[in-house]
């Protein structure tokens, strides 16, 4: 079974020169990637990263970040994305909880985080050279890629192996680190592929954060398949992001409900006219009222718009055109993907019949194996092979699923079970 490094290495075989990824600044080929992201592995082997070592990525949107990533799933190393904006306590505890041994950075987040590290044994690696306080060393991105080691990185890393590790935030501020193995992420893009229909002819603009899963399963969508992709941070700049939906050819365009509700109310016009070569977006992150899907489908007739529903623990669990399916479908997220399995668990235990709201349960190749160093967490929600998430829904007869709350937001009034939502 493929890793996901292989990703890259297989592509830039079939597709050396072809253009990979482009941020605002920079771009690079398949072939010319796959050399800066192979540098990097060297320079973090040379650094003295061994197998299964954590490297936190504290970088934005950028051809910096998809080198850095990559570089340290080729040193089979394990990347834990954080948001470039992370304070500098998150950071820390992050850092601590999962036990980081190198941080891959730009200057300003560097300067930001450093002093916060104080006493840390880290290797930070930034934009700028030199000595920096709470670091035991530090160095240019370019100088760790000058750095030189033997390159039989991925010996040992098998399917299985832990590639990523997602940090989440629970109810009480706690991060949790869910790891993510190759195997988890290779199937969550098979089932994405698959519903998409990527081709090496695609182009897409993504300006969701890398760190997450959403934006990131995104851009290793394109490099599986040949296609190419144009990275920005956030619609801070929107007029930059939509002129490069124009420039690049945009085929594909994934968003959250927040930030196309910005474009529809403000930016409709230029949308329509920018957008015009748009081929499907995947909106996610919250539900996509029906109001705004019908606004979108309006202004743009061509563009096949998409939802799905998964979790950080369970990426891509269902999929659902919404421009397909029609107005009846505008609240549903989809039907299971692949081999993944979805159960509505009734209060007595037992699977919900279709109609009936319960706890959704997932189960399939994308489930996390659990949370780093917290088995009592990764046991509360993994159970016999069935993630627990927390979210309340119903399946329809076609085994559609509809979600309508989460289960902590239950009532009880008068020993009946309430979902607010619902009232």
């Amino acid at each position: 079974m493929m890793l996901l490094p292989e990703i890259l290495l297989a592509s830039a075989e079939r597709f050396g020169p072809k253009l990979a990824v482009q941020d605002p600044t920079a771009e690079a080929s398949y072939a010319t990637l796959r050399d800066d992201a192979l540098a990097t592995a060297a320079g973090l082997r040379a650094l003295g990263l061994a197998r299964g070592d954590r490297v936190a990525l504290v970088l934005p949107n950028g051809l910096e970040f998809v080198r850095a990533h990559f570089g340290v799933l080729l040193a089979g190393g394990i990347s834990v994305p954080l948001d470039a904006a992370i304070t500098a306590a998150n950071a820390r505890r992050i850092i601590d909880a999962c036990g980081a041994t190198c941080l891959l950075s730009h200057a300003a987040a560097l300067d930001r985080i450093l002093p916060a590290l104080a006493g840390s044994s880290l290797v930070a690696v930034a934009g700028t050279g030199g000595a920096a306080p709470g670091a035991k060393r530090t160095l240019t991105l370019a100088a760790l890629r000058a750095l030189s080691a033997p390159r039989a990185f991925l010996d040992g890393v098998g399917p299985d192996a832990v590639a990523s590790i997602m940090f989440t935030t629970g109810s009480t501020g706690a991060p949790k680190g869910v790891c993510l193995t190759h195997a988890n992420v290779l199937a969550a893009l098979r089932n994405i592929c698959s519903y998409i229909g990527y081709t090496a002819a695609d182009r897409e603009v993504v300006v969701l954060p890398l760190s997450h899963n959403f934006g990131l399963g995104h851009l290793y969508c394109n490099l599986l398949n040949g296609g190419a992709v144009f990275t920005d941070h956030g619609l801070t700049r929107v007029g930059r992001v939509l002129e490069a939906l124009e420039r690049f050819g945009a085929t594909g365009f994934p968003g959250t409900p927040l930030g196309y509700g910005l474009l529809l109310d403000k930016y409709a016009p230029v949308l329509a006219a920018r957008g015009a070569r748009l081929r499907f977006a995947v909106i996610n992150s919250a539900p996509l009222p029906p109001e705004r899907t019908a606004q979108l489908q309006a202004l743009l007739p061509q563009l096949d718009i998409m939802v799905y529903y998964g979790l950080t623990e369970a990426s891509r669990a269902t999929f659902l055109s919404l421009s397909r399916a029609g107005p009846g479908y505008y609240r549903s997220v989809g039907a299971a993907l692949g081999t993944t399995e979805i159960r509505i668990d009734a209060s007595d235990g037992l699977s919900a019949a279709a109609g009936t709201c319960g706890e959704v349960l997932l189960r399939g190749p994308t489930l996390t194996p659990g949370y780093w160093n917290d088995p009592a967490a990764t046991a509360a929600v993994l159970r016999k092979g069935w993630l627990h998430t927390g979210d309340l829904g119903y399946l329809d007869a076609a085994g559609h699923l509809f979600l309508t709350g989460r289960l902590k937001d239950v009532i009880n009034v008068g020993g009946y079970k309430v979902i607010p939502a619902e009232v």
